[in-house]
């Protein structure tokens, strides 16, 4: 028995195999994107040394072409002879002879069909060795983008008279001499993409990830075995009807947590139960270090809802405290401010300050005293945590100063005078300590002397005319800096009632992010504010940051929704 292969005669004429990257119907519009017949002879004249070029739209001289990888190869080029498809057929199972079908329709002869007749014909077929292919073009690149030309009367002028190369026609063209034209053209450039390769993004599987099996259903999901626990905390905003006061339905119930979570909710009971409002900062300074601050953020959903905005923003309040409702809130109340950075000499950035929940190594960090460094989260302060004796008796001012009805957008309990002087204070203090420059500290006396409530209404005095503190303006005597204090004041103090600040020019402001220094493009160009503008810009200074720019932003997610609390709109608290 014969066990060897047969053996075929291989003739020793070259061939080129070309692996055209689109799906060939048409042979002679696949041989004009590879450059026409007269590439083709020279590919196979040299077949070393030249590359093919691929254009997609070859009629298209603007069209970037795709050039071919010439790849040395050691393969077959073999002829395979099947029976020819007769096109008849008879019914399945009979003996009856076979009839044309006229509903046969041409069938594509791809690689499925030729071996599917190889299996049907396994005894008549026969194949015969044509050549050796000695180089194969391939293309593995990515095309360029196209640049339509279509309609273009400039571009097609362009065309004819200029690409082919010839004097006569090139003699006949010339610029368009019209000026001012509204569609104006010009050649597109010879690149749109630097990119030729795809990027290899090495997708993998997170490893994390497990296939698991429903016990109910016996349904297969994925699931991620290091995702983070789903906490919820109800957060809030200043004009809600209602607060929550039990924890989210969907929390589990405190007695089936770990005994280490449970006895840190009985620790921050007492603390809520101490003060009702607390920062983040605050807490964690009261918190033993021992206990992780993922620890913490789990308690809280126990303990807290998170206040998203007014004049608590960015503080944790107890559950069922209501601090619009209790005057004694007041001094729970927070400030914002933004920090400059010295070194950029930009408003505060992210990648310039400590991540959220990381504890301070200063316990008082929370306290601000006017002499300590400001720590690099300190966007965020209580009024009362705020030491320093100036700001101090903003904070115990009398009650004859304090509000008989909570307003819920800015000032809370204070008087819009008052708010806004602590707010200026600060800002000039941290500032202050974060420029290393001393304070004026009789200027600032002068600046505590504007009223506790001003009415927003009063104008500049005239000249020659006495300046009268009630009316919110200084003396044109006063320092460069009290002046943008006094015009930051009147700014603040025109947000009364939940309106947006308006110049002295007439326009609108806003109390957002501040900025390093007053621009004299933002300044207005009335007369009632030629000593001391209130532009915009010392409004932004010390007012609080915009309402994306939040302490606790992506950490939690809202949950408190107006009219009241709504379990099922409330989010995870990451």
């Amino acid at each position: 028995m014969n066990r060897h292969a047969p053996s075929y005669p291989v003739s020793s004429k070259s061939v080129v195999s070309v692996e055209h990257p689109c799906l060939v119907r048409d042979a002679d519009k696949a041989i004009d994107m590879l450059g026409g017949p007269r590439a083709l002879a020279e590919a196979v004249e040299k077949p070393s040394d030249v590359s093919l070029s691929l254009s997609f739209r070859p009629d298209d001289a603007a069209s970037r072409s795709v050039m071919s990888l010439n790849n040395s190869t050691n393969n077959l080029l073999l002829k395979v002879t099947v029976p020819k498809r007769t096109g008849r057929k008879r019914k399945r199972g009979s003996d009856d002879p076979f009839v044309p079908d006229s509903a046969d329709s041409p069938v594509r002869k791809d690689a499925n069909y030729l071996i599917q007749s190889l299996q049907d014909n396994t005894s008549k077929y026969t194949i015969e060795p044509l050549g050796i292919i000695q180089n194969t073009h391939i293309w593995r690149t990515m095309p360029d983008f196209v640049y339509s030309t279509r309609g273009s009367s400039f571009l097609d002028n362009l065309r004819t008279k200029i690409l082919p190369q010839k004097y006569a026609l090139m003699n006949e063209w010339s610029l368009p001499r019209t000026y001012g034209l509204a569609d104006t053209e010009t050649v597109a450039p010879p690149v749109f993409s630097t990119q030729g390769l795809p990027h290899n993004y090495t997708y993998r599987q997170n490893p994390a990830v497990k296939s698991i099996s429903d016990p109910v259903t016996g349904r297969k999901k994925l699931q991620n075995t290091q995702a983070p626990m789903r906490i919820y905390t109800y957060q809030c905003q200043h004009d809600d009807a209602a607060y929550p006061s039990e924890p989210h339905p969907l929390c589990h119930p405190i007695s089936e947590q770990t005994a280490s979570l449970q006895k840190l909710r009985e620790i921050m009971d007492i603390l809520f139960k101490e003060r009702p409002i607390w920062t983040r900062r605050a807490l964690l300074n009261h918190l033993p270090d021992e206990i992780p601050t993922f620890l913490v953020r789990q308690a809280l959903a126990y303990i807290a809802f998170i206040l998203r905005s007014g004049p608590w923003r960015d503080t944790m309040c107890r559950l069922g405290f209501d601090p619009r409702k209790d005057r004694s809130a007041r001094r729970y109340q927070s400030v914002l401010i933004q920090l400059v950075s010295r070194d950029k000499g930009k408003a505060d950035t992210r990648e310039d300050f400590t991540r959220p929940w990381v504890r301070s190594k200063d316990k008082t960090s929370h306290i601000f005293t006017g002499e300590q460094e400001v720590p690099p989260d300190g966007k965020v302060w209580q009024l009362c945590d705020l030491e320093d004796p100036q700001l101090k008796a903003l904070v115990d001012i009398p009650d004859v100063y304090v509000r008989s009805t909570c307003e819920t957008r800015y000032f809370g309990w204070y008087a819009n005078g008052t708010m806004s002087k602590i707010r200026v204070i600060l800002k000039a203090k941290v500032d202050a300590l974060n420029s290393h420059e001393p304070l004026d500290e009789p200027a600032l006396d002068r600046f505590l002397r504007l009223p506790e409530q001003w009415d927003g209404q009063s104008t500049m005095p005239r000249e020659g005319e006495m300046t009268d503190l009630t009316t919110g303006y200084l003396p044109k005597t006063s320092t460069k800096k009290e002046l943008e204090w006094a015009s930051a004041y009147r700014s603040l103090c025109r947000t009364k009632e939940g309106a947006l600040p308006i110049t002295g020019g007439g326009g609108k402001g806003r109390l957002t992010k501040s900025k390093p220094s007053t621009r004299s493009s933002f300044l207005p160009s009335s007369t009632s504010a030629r000593a001391s503008p209130d532009s915009n810009d010392l409004a932004d200074t010390y007012g609080e940051p915009e309402d994306g720019d939040s302490e606790f932003d992506g950490t939690e997610i809202m949950g408190g929704i107006e009219g009241g609390i709504d379990p099922a709109a409330s989010g995870e608290f990451d």
